[in-house]
């Protein structure tokens, strides 16, 4: 994770200003910067003023960053999210923590590119990952992933056979379950449940003090 310290933009030049188009809300009749994006414009005339003074910082272009042992980062607009970036103020404040993936290490100037594009971070296309050989089996690591995270469903699935016992302390719980219902119980009460070991075993759990069972 790094931290936001900045963004940076592009100021407009000659021809580009020329050409800019502001726009107005007609909600709040306000006049927009095409560049900087600033809306709170309430006349065309203070937009061109606004160029003409050089007060426009220009699109922004990218967010400043900085590691914690002082190395600068950068993230280019377009590396900021999957989805469509103008205005980077709306995505991440200064001083924020962003999750990035280094692109580049520029060793000269003590700075690294960054991405912190959701689909980087997953790395789905293993495209910061190193090449794996030619002969790598593919097809078991998928399949061991697969039986690991069904292994894991299975789990965490209702491991215990639901009983019909008549008693006051008796509970067709699991023992996470019994836990949050011992917070609120005395010490020295007990839950009666089934148990996993199979249907001709029950299992107590029992409140020593508070969160010992």
């Amino acid at each position: 994770s790094l931290s936001h310290i900045g963004i940076t933009h592009r100021k407009p030049q000659g021809e580009q200003l020329d050409q800019a188009n502001p726009v107005r809300n007609d909600e709040t009749g306000l006049w927009q910067c095409p560049f900087c994006l600033k809306n709170d414009f309430p006349e065309l005339s203070e937009v061109w003023n606004h160029f003409d003074a050089g007060s426009c910082p220009g699109q922004a272009t990218g967010i400043r960053l900085r590691l914690d042992n002082g190395i600068s980062g950068y993230i280019p607009i377009k590396k900021l999210s999957d989805k469509h970036v103008t205005n980077p103020e709306e995505r991440v404040g200064i001083g924020q923590m962003i999750n990035c993936r280094i692109t580049k290490i520029d060793v000269e100037r003590f700075s690294i590119d960054c991405t912190s594009k959701s689909s980087d971070l997953a790395d789905k296309d293993h495209m910061f990952r190193p090449t794996k050989d030619p002969y790598y089996d593919q097809e078991s690591e998928d399949l061991d992933i697969k039986t690991e995270m069904d292994a894991r469903k299975n789990k965490q699935r209702q491991t215990y056979i639901k009983r019909v016992i008549v008693h006051h302390s008796f509970y067709n719980i699991s023992f996470g379950e019994a836990e949050r219902r011992m917070v609120t119980m005395d010490q020295g009460e007990v839950i009666i449940r089934p148990s996993s070991k199979g249907s001709d075993h029950l299992t107590i759990t029992w409140k020593v003090c508070d969160n010992i069972y």
